[in-house]
């Protein structure tokens, strides 16, 4: 065995960082290889395309997802169902090096008996039934048919996390939730480039950002746009902005006035995201920890969240909480008119700079590796 050789199972191809998962994996395999490890990083590819950037931190391999109705019909879950690969199997059975499984996802890999004779890690993103049931909300009834089929069987798979030597999940309070399947469970907190946040000057509009290609971002900001179009005012407007946004969604900022910028440079998210005098978001699914969080923590502007999409995060302290529609109203008319002073954002960038160093928090890895390598 090559204690300095990992392999990184990924759920998809990490690159571009552009959504949550994405950025996890991505910034965990750059501090991995800063931290001396020789990576082959295994990728299911269903519409990202191979990526050169990959092999600037590894050997690469990439695998089919097979998106089959047929897996409809499967006791595991679809989404592991779909990545069950053979030429897989047949990669990793090459040597005896340990293996890190990115989600839930991968984890089908654990039923093979050879395989759990390795030194496995297993990454957990979300606790999955959780955030499955979660996307029933305001979903389609086919939708909600699959969500509630996927939730049930998720829930019951779980338990192959007892077949990794340790799993790691993205939040403290899963901790407890995963120990029941497997006793070598740590927080490993979510992976994060670094920010190059500055308090300064903000400017007087409210921000909603993210993937708006993905429904639960949409339906965040129906929910924002309509829990506060009875207070909008023209001299503090509210700018959306993210990736891929629907024409649906298009035609209904305009209809309340309210700016949309579809697919905004990095340089210009940056920029809105740093010059946001509030930031609003909202999610009806509890999951793992929104990364556009901790963009938002790192800027000078305050944050108006409900308690889902901070429960044990550790950043609670950091935002402005409001679950009732009328709350959140009263809560983003006050902020209108408050500052975030330089001792207040210097407590958020302390927070953020220690808890979420990822090639320091990556260490946890290494050393168990080291440990069973002795």
């Amino acid at each position: 065995m090559n204690a300095k050789h990992l392999h990184v199972v990924c759920l998809d191809v990490p690159f571009p960082a552009d959504y949550g998962g994405a950025i996890d994996m991505f910034y965990r395999i750059q501090a991995l290889h800063s931290l001396g490890l020789n990576l082959t990083i295994h990728a299911f590819e269903y519409g990202r395309g191979e990526q050169a950037e990959l092999e600037k931190y590894g050997r690469v391999m990439y695998y089919k997802r097979t998106k089959s109705i047929f897996h409809l019909f499967s006791k595991r879950p679809f989404i592991v169902q779909s990545r069950m690969s053979k030429h897989l199997l047949e990669n990793l059975s090459r040597d005896r090096d340990p293996i890190l499984l990115e989600g839930l996802h991968t984890c089908g890999i654990l039923e093979d008996t050879a395989i759990q004779q390795r030194m496995t890690f297993a990454r957990m993103h979300n606790i999955e039934h959780d955030y499955y049931r979660g996307l029933t909300m305001g979903s389609t009834f086919l939708k909600r048919f699959f969500f509630r089929l996927e939730a049930r069987k998720l829930e019951r798979y779980e338990s192959v996390l007892s077949k990794a030597k340790h799993v790691f999940v993205i939040k403290e309070s899963d901790v407890v939730h995963v120990k029941q399947y497997q006793e070598n469970t740590h927080f490993l907190p979510a992976s994060f480039p670094p920010i190059e946040g500055r308090y300064g000057a903000v400017h007087r509009y409210a921000l909603i950002h993210g993937n708006l290609s993905v429904s639960e971002n949409e339906q965040a900001v129906y929910w924002i746009l309509n829990t506060l179009h009875k207070v909008m005012d023209p001299t503090f407007p509210i700018v959306v902005a993210g990736k891929n946004p629907s024409k649906r969604l298009v035609v209904f900022c305009e209809k309340m006035n309210v700016k949309i910028i579809s697919n905004p440079s990095e340089k210009h998210l940056y920029t809105l995201i740093q010059e946001a005098h509030i930031h609003l978001l909202h999610t009806t699914v509890p999951s793992g920890i929104k990364l556009k969080l901790l963009s938002c923590i790192h800027s000078a502007g305050h944050v108006l969240v409900n308690s889902k999409l901070v429960q044990g995060s550790g950043l609670t302290q950091f935002c402005t909480i409001a679950d009732e529609a009328k709350e959140y109203r009263l809560h983003f008319l006050g902020l209108k008119n408050h500052e975030m002073t330089k001792e207040e954002f210097d407590q958020r960038h302390a927070y953020i700079t220690t808890h979420f160093n990822t090639a320091a928090n990556c260490q946890i890895l290494l050393q168990l590796m080291e440990n069973t390598h002795e």
